[in-house]
């Protein structure tokens, strides 16, 4: 878990383990020009919350961390644009991809840097 967002990125619960085999199933049909935004896929869940066994509200912030587990253990090579979720073989995309989560990594320390000079 991450310090301050303790909620957001506690471990998956049984609920949402459930749901990771269809997410990836769902995913695994989604092209470039296919792709499925985040909203899209929650509103979805949540219409058949009782089909899979849900007994809380689904939401955007449990889908990234189910996003980041499908990636972190190598699952799919799942994208993630502002046109929404998708998956390729194309090497150049998942390079890509790589890249923005690595901007985005590098930006968040330099704003942890940044606040070690109040220390």
């Amino acid at each position: 878990m991450i310090t301050n967002f303790e909620y957001i990125t506690r471990e998956l619960t049984d609920e949402e383990c459930k749901l990771v085999p269809i997410l990836i199933k769902g995913f695994s049909t989604k092209t470039k020009e296919t792709a499925v935004k985040a909203p899209e896929i929650v509103e979805a869940i949540n219409k058949q919350a009782d089909k899979f066994g849900l007994k809380n509200k689904f939401s955007e912030v449990r889908l990234r961390k189910i996003v980041n587990f499908i990636r972190s253990e190598g699952i799919l090579p799942l994208m993630a644009t502002s046109n929404g979720y998708y998956c390729t073989d194309d090497r150049e995309e998942i390079r890509s991809q790589i890249d923005s989560l690595t901007q985005r990594a590098e930006a968040i320390m330099v704003s942890a840097n940044g606040l070690k000079k109040y220390l």
